[in-house]
């Protein structure tokens, strides 16, 4: 009769263990979609500085010719 009660705890323990197991493997794949947290958009910074000096450079012939 000691046996069945053992056999049962063993296959909770084994349960237990693989949800665990499947909780973590989850999170893990969660990780990778998960979106970074926006930060400086240093980039777009940049970005929109270049866009600026182009359009100076372009307006300026435009201006002094006239």
């Amino acid at each position: 009769m000691a046996e069945p009660e053992k056999h049962t705890d063993d296959q909770t323990l084994v349960e237990e263990h693989a949800f665990k197991r499947l909780d973590n493997v989850e999170k893990e794949r969660r990780k990778v979609y998960k979106k970074r947290p926006e930060g400086p958009k240093f980039f777009q910074f940049i970005m929109v500085i270049v866009l600026l000096i182009v359009l100076v450079v372009m307006l300026l012939p435009m201006i002094y010719q006239g």
